[in-house]
């Protein structure tokens, strides 16, 4: 973390640029006073420095330029902050971040590479590395190879130039989202998206938080002189250790106000550790030791880097690292202009003097025509036609070569069309399939709803006629109960007529009750009712109409025995008559009883 008191803050004026490019929605490149008023209480707050002037009164104009609000940044903000205070940069990178990144990224990234945290580290290392004091904020396509490649080398992958010079070389520059896409489409096919989110969090380590170096070694104590494993981390300003690598308890921190000093151990100690010695101040040296020669030998390296930087007065070795590439890329783009310069002046000197040649050519045919006598002027005139016939040659093939040039030139220049036109219509063709798959989630989404409505429906009808069958069944037990307590009764009753007919009082059932029109047999007034006597009558009826004639036609003797018999048929039928209707009347009693 830089301090506080830096001049200039180039990363933090290039996330303030996204922020306000984000907020200018008609791209006039001025934006409102009251969305830059919000905007710098905002970054204010953030780093504890609330902005002493107010954006409207300190701007006369309703819009306000992206270089006019950054100069009031730089004074309201950058230059308020205090000496002591230390300010967490990347909450105001987090404000810019979270007002630019809604207005290009998609809010569903969920078939995305990278996560949200991670596209703002991307989004940070880009800000770092872009071309400085140039707006709108690009960064130089070497400097994208530069990256790029760092990024597949630490996802463990193999830097193909060809590919890389294939999409890149119509594009001479790249903007962040450009660079994020790139990423996500080009260099995360096939692998893990896990993979590529640690290696943008190893890269975010060395080019944002300017991790020279960070590993395990082992720390001798000051007091207590005894050897204890560390985690360290390097940094141009400063060497903390912690207990483990998670990096949440923090046990030390070596400050380099002044430059350190590092020194090889070349002897073992007895512990058998490969030991070196740091000393800070004049009366203070810290000894660590690495676990092999070879790491030992990486970190006297990465102590040795920051030294030298601290000399140099920069603050950073990536900037230091960024700048050093910037000036060797302008230094070779110099020359190559200066090389086009000189060939093209070359060029022009060799025609020069080609014309040169020629008019003394002329003159000199000329001179000889003159001096020629006129018997040989007829040849000369034949010598000057085929001179000047080669020159025409000549002429005409210089003429076919430069013809030959512009096809050249015309072919080269159809067939950068052509690669445009395919990237564009391969873009086309991304963007309708990306909208295809919207259209399909969104489909299969509906669907979904649908069918979990119908779900719903049917577990409400499913439990309905849960309840039904339950009433039904509790309606069925209840039938069944009364169904069953009704067959007992019956076979109570069938058992209770059972033992009527077993049983057989002497004379009467029941005393004769006088009616109001008795009915007088040979028995007694009253022994028969009506109803009980013309049943009688038609059994007696039917009886005689079943029995041959024959046998009825014999002697009287014949028929008084079989009035005889059927006066005992009578009395036994009327018997049983009356024991039925006795049984009758019982069963009625212990029914109603009952």
């Amino acid at each position: 973390m830089s301090s506080p008191s830096d001049p200039d803050r180039e990363d933090q004026l290039n996330a303030l640029w996204h922020a306000f490019h984000a907020l200018d929605e008609k791209r006039e490149g001025t934006v409102q006073k009251s969305k830059l008023k919000v905007l710098t209480h905002s970054l204010g707050t953030v780093v504890y420095t609330p902005p002493m002037e107010d954006v409207e009164k300190h701007f006369g104009d309703q819009t306000v330029t992206f270089q006019a609000y950054a100069d009031f940044v730089k004074s309201v903000i950058f230059q308020g902050l205090s000496e002591n205070s230390i300010p967490d940069w990347s909450r105001f990178d987090q404000v810019c971040w979270q007002i630019c990144s809604g207005k290009h990224l998609s809010k569903d990234r969920r078939e995305k590479t990278l996560t949200d945290n991670h596209a703002f580290q991307v989004w940070q290392m880009f800000n770092r590395l872009a071309e400085p004091d140039r707006y709108p904020l690009v960064m130089d396509i070497e400097e994208v190879q530069f990256l790029l490649q760092k990024l597949v080398g630490a996802m463990g992958g193999q830097w193909a130039e060809a590919d890389f010079h294939h999409f890149s070389d119509s594009l001479p520059t790249m903007s962040v989202w450009q660079f994020i896409a790139c990423i996500e489409t080009r260099y995360s096919e096939g692998i893990e998206p896990e993979t590529v989110c640690e290696a943008v969090t190893e890269l975010h380590k060395e080019l944002v938080l300017d991790v020279v170096k960070e590993g395990l070694m082992s720390k001798k104590g000051h007091v207590r002189t005894n050897w204890k494993e560390r985690w360290f981390v390097l940094k141009p300003c400063s060497l903390v250790y912690y207990t483990s690598k998670d990096q949440k308890d923090k046990k030390g921190e070596i400050l380099n106000p002044t430059p350190w000093k590092v020194e090889l151990l070349g002897e073992k100690s007895r512990e058998g550790k490969q030991r070196l010695l740091l000393t800070a101040k004049a009366n203070m040296s810290y000894e660590m030791a690495a676990s092999d020669l070879r790491s030992r030998q990486a970190w006297i390296t990465a102590i040795q880097s920051v030294i030298d930087l601290s000399k140099t007065g920069c603050s950073s070795l990536v900037k230091k690292h960024a700048q050093k590439r910037r000036e060797m890329r302008e230094k070779r783009r110099a020359e190559e202009m200066k090389e086009k310069e000189r060939k093209r002046k070359d060029s022009e000197l060799m025609e020069e003097q080609r014309q040169k040649l020629e008019e003394e050519k002329q003159a000199r045919s000329e001179a000889e025509a003159r001096l020629a006598q006129e018997t040989v002027l007829r040849e000369e005139e034949e010598q000057m036609r085929r001179e000047l016939e080669e020159m025409n040659r000549q002429l005409e093939k210089l003429l076919e070569e430069e013809r030959q040039a512009k096809k050249d030139e015309e072919i080269v220049r159809a067939l950068q069309a052509k690669l445009l036109q395919e990237e564009f219509e391969r873009r086309e063709q991304l963007e309708k399939l990306k909208a295809d798959q919207d259209k399909l989630l969104e489909d299969e989404r509906k669907q979904r709803q649908e069918l979990e409505q119908q779900w719903r429906e049917e577990q409400q009808r499913l439990e309905q006629l849960q309840q039904e069958r339950e009433a039904a069944d509790q309606q069925l037990k209840e039938a069944s109960q009364k169904l069953q307590d009704a067959e007992e009764k019956h076979k109570k009753m069938m058992a209770a007529v059972e033992e009527r007919k077993r049983w057989k009082a002497p004379g009467l059932a029941r005393p004769i009750q006088p009616t109001a029109r008795p009915l007088i047999t040979h028995r007694g007034l009253g022994a028969f009712t009506q109803g009980e006597f013309e049943i009688q009558k038609q059994k007696k009826l039917f009886s005689e109409d079943s029995e041959p004639h024959s046998e009825e036609d014999g002697t009287g003797e014949s028929k008084s025995q079989q009035g005889g018999e059927q006066d005992e048929v009578f009395d036994d039928e009327v018997k049983e008559k009356k024991e039925e209707r006795l049984s009758d009347e019982g069963i009625g009693e212990e029914v109603k009883e009952d």
